[in-house]
């Protein structure tokens, strides 16, 4: 009788363990918790869009609005004239104004662990935002795409990498375009692109270093309000480009202690 007693025990423990084992395979490894989804809170034509990773507008004029952040999602404006707003910051996100006269206004640039983009498309668009800061391994970017744009930002901040991407950076591509910023320093770049542009950094390489490329046709550069640019102390530089270009810049240190630099003006 012991002895019966003694197996049943053992039989016992053993099928316990059995059904233990068999429910640690059938759940699995343990997952690691998923990605968030995006969190905006945008609106298109008034209606809310559900949060997601493409916020889209139509091949007509939209309005669309987002009232916070916004993160790991596009917002394409698609075709049409569109007025886009995000309240927030862009956060490894992009901002598209696609065909047309567009106007696009964001807070900040903010890439985390990817890059944040504004791209204002075919057309002449007016783009409005605040930092345009970036690092080498994450980028921050607004370009104005082809036609006449306008842009308008704060300081154009951060070294590129590989290939000169990443970092701080404002492009005006094809169009006669006009850019006006705040500091460009700290490795930003500011490039206006083929046309006839007009570039008005608040100052150039205050700091550390910053430059400023016309590029081709003939560019005119100058401080704010048609004032004179002064660049430097640092490692400031201006170059008008390809074209007959009109640089009012002046260095900011004199003698052997020029750091600075001034090319293709007159």
């Amino acid at each position: 009788m012991l002895r019966t007693r003694r197996t049943l025990r053992t039989a016992t423990y053993a099928l316990a363990a059995t059904v233990a084992a068999s429910a640690s395979l059938a759940a699995g490894p343990a997952q690691a918790a998923a990605d968030p989804l995006p969190s905006h809170w945008c609106y298109v034509n008034g209606q809310e869009a559900r949060p997601g990773p493409v916020v889209e507008g139509t091949d007509g004029p939209d309005t669309i609005v987002c009232e916070n952040d916004v993160e790991n999602a596009i917002i394409d404006g698609k075709g049409g004239n569109d007025n886009i707003r995000v309240k927030g910051m862009l956060i490894d996100a992009q901002l598209l104004g696609g065909e047309g006269d567009d106007t696009l206004q964001v807070n900040n640039l903010y890439p985390r662990s990817g890059n944040s983009t504004v791209r204002g498309g075919l057309g002449n668009d007016t783009i409005i935002t605040a930092l345009v800061v970036g690092t080498a391994a994450h980028g921050a970017a607004v370009y104005g795409d082809h036609g006449n744009d306008t842009i308008t930002t704060g300081s154009v901040m951060g070294p590129q990498g590989e290939y000169e991407r990443g970092g701080g950076q404002v492009f005006g591509n094809d169009g006669n375009d006009r850019i006006r910023t705040n500091s460009v320093d700290l490795g930003g770049r500011v490039l206006g692109g083929a046309g006839d542009d007009i570039i008005e950094p608040a100052s150039v390489g205050s700091e550390s270093a910053g430059v400023v490329l016309g590029g081709p046709g003939d560019d005119r550069v100058r401080g704010q309000n048609d004032s004179v640019l002064t660049i430097g102390p640092g490692y400031g530089q201006v170059d008008g480009g390809i074209g007959v270009n009109h640089c009012k810049v002046k260095h900011f240190s004199t003698g052997d202690r020029i750091r600075s630099s001034i090319a293709n003006c007159v």
